[in-house]
Formats: structure tokens, C-alpha cells, sequence
């Protein structure tokens, strides 16, 4: 996925090199994510906090602590100036990454908050998930962060991701659901339902129109987002529990990370379920996946305590 290519080149190119082994965290890592911008990768880890990266030399630049228990997420502004944590804590805390400065925290969650997400825009906007049995959709204003309480679900609500078009919030929970939202008025558009178990993540691709949903850890649903039905399965590769994907940029591929200790790179284009790359990554268990913006790397966080970057 080297840089300089063209889209349809980006996905056949990609080596599955390992790069870098990135070695900060000392506990298991349970996210990792770049910036927008691509200049900057944010992981955080059961060790309660977060390291930032500089990718142009993969040195830790930044650890941020203030979270009292895992930090579960991070998530960048569209901007990159930025950076949003959550915690078994209940915390939610936005920093400056390139300060290292604590901004704001917020405690309105009654449990875990196991999820957070910017929207997609420079507005800043952002969406919770909590064990508590609901999400948050919140504002950020001025001094204050203003969360507009999603109730919906019944039990553990395990992601909340928005649409590229900014208009719809997808959650996901342990009743089987993915619920769809209207961003600007905090409504309940649609809704989705496996039939099978419960649903641990919820993806949409770069365009809008899928959206992947990891089920019990089994299988990956790929719904169409215009007709809510689902168009392809991605599964039988894997022999542990899925845990974690992540769209490419180009919206060509899916990756998967799972509990048998690789990851998995799927063509969502085809209708067979049968990946074009799948290797062993880490030690333990592969938790986070994620892309950076031009495709040029791959990055796997895991059990291990290692992050992993990968070409």
C-alpha cells in the first residue's frame, strides 16, 4: 500500500512487511488509530494510558495519563488537533496530542464507556458507548462537554461509529442491534437485527453504503446501508474470535484482527468468503487494526503489549 500508487494498485501491493515493533505499553493494547493527517498514531492500552506516535520515525512522543483504569478507545479530530480518550473509568477526556495537554473530562456515563468516535467533520461532535446500556452523542462547547443521552438498546452497548456523511450514528450492543441514528436530532432512524447474537462492532466503509459488523466473533456482516439488508459474510478463516476490523481508505478491503493471533484482509468487493491475505501478527490477541489515511501502513495493537506496523 505504498504511497505514489493508484487506489487499484494500493490493495495487490500491500506485503504484509512488519515494519516496526513499537514497544511502550505495558499491558494489553486495546486501540490504535492515525490521525487524519496521517502524521501523528494514538494507541492506548489496559495499563491506563496513551502513547502518541510520530509515524515519520515511530517514536513515542507523547504519554498521556489521567484515566484510573484501561483506557478503551481513542479517536482523532477530523482536523488532527485533537485527541478523545474513554475509560472503564466512565471518563471521557479530550486532549491536545502535540501538547500532551489535558483539555477537558468529563464523568456521565454510569459504567465502562467502551467506545468513543469523532464525527467525520470539523465539528466537534462525538459519540459514546457504555456498558450502562446506552451511547452518548455530545458537544463540545467551549469549556463544557454536552452529551445527549441514546437510549435504545437493552444491555452492553459496545461501539458507536458515524456515517461518512455525517448524518447517521451507528450503535452496536450485546441485544443483537445495530440501531441507526440521525446526528442532528438525536432520533432513531432505522434499525438493524442480527438473528444470530450479539453485535460487537460496527464499521461503515469510506463511502457509506456498507457497513461491517463483527457478530459474536464468528462472522462479519456486510449490510448495505440503502437497502438494510445484508450482502456478503465474511467467515471460516479465522479460528478464534474476531475481535476488531477496519475498512481501508479506499473502502476496497476489510481487515480483520482475532484471538487466534493474526489478522485477515478481506475483498469486500467479492461475494466469496475467502481472504487474499491472512498471516500471524502477534503473541497473543490481535485487539485493534487500523489503517493510516494514504494506505501506506497497517497497524495491529495486541495482548502482547506490542504494536506492530505492518507494509
Amino acid at each position: 500500500m505504498g504511497g505514489g500508487g493508484s487506489k487499484e494498485e494500493g490493495i495487490e501491493d500491500f506485503k504484509g512487511e512488519l515494519r516496526k515493533t513499537l514497544d511502550g505499553h505495558k499491558d494489553t493494547v486495546t486501540c490504535c488509530t492515525f490521525s487524519p493527517d496521517g502524521k501523528l498514531l494514538a494507541t492506548s492500552s489496559a495499563d491506563h494510558s496513551i502513547l502518541v506516535w510520530d509515524t515519520t520515525s515511530f517514536r513515542v512522543r507523547g504519554h498521556l495519563k489521567s484515566h484510573s483504569g484501561e483506557v478503551t478507545a481513542v479517536s482523532f479530530s477530523h482536523d488532527s488537533t485533537f485527541l478523545l480518550s474513554c475509560g472503564r473509568d466512565s471518563r471521557v477526556i479530550l486532549w491536545d496530542p502535540r501538547a500532551g495537554k489535558l483539555l477537558q473530562k468529563s464523568r456521565k456515563h454510569k459504567g465502562a464507556v467502551l467506545h468513543c468516535s469523532f464525527s467525520p467533520d470539523d465539528a466537534l461532535v462525538f459519540a459514546t458507548a457504555s456498558d450502562d446500556e446506552t451511547a452518548g452523542l455530545w458537544s463540545i462547547q467551549g469549556p463544557k462537554m454536552e452529551r445527549r443521552e441514546l437510549t435504545g438498546h437493552r444491555g452492553v452497548v459496545f461501539q458507536a461509529n458515524f456515517s461518512p456523511d455525517k448524518i447517521l450514528l451507528a450503535t452496536c450492543g450485546n441485544d443483537r442491534k445495530i440501531l441507526l441514528w440521525n446526528r442532528s436530532s438525536g432520533k432513531r432512524v432505522s434499525k438493524l437485527k442480527d438473528p444470530y447474537s450479539r453485535v460487537l462492532s460496527c464499521h461503515f466503509s469510506p463511502d457509506g453504503t456498507l457497513l461491517a459488523a463483527i457478530v459474536d466473533g464468528e462472522r462479519v456482516r456486510i449490510w448495505n446501508t440503502m437497502r438494510g439488508e445484508v450482502v456478503n459474510v465474511l467467515e471460516g478463516h479465522h479460528i478464534q474470535p474476531i475481535v476488531c476490523c477496519a475498512f481501508s481508505p479506499d473502502g476496497r478491503a476489510l481487515v480483520t484482527g482475532a484471538g487466534d493471533k493474526t489478522y485477515a484482509m478481506w475483498d469486500v468487493r467479492e461475494t466469496q468468503s475467502l481472504p487474499f491475505y491472512h498471516t500471524k501478527a502477534h503473541d497473543s490477541w490481535v485487539q485493534s487494526v487500523a489503517f493510516s489515511p494514504d494506505m501506506k501502513y497497517l497497524a495491529t495493537g495486541s495482548s502482547d503489549k506490542l504494536v506492530k506496523i505492518w507494509k
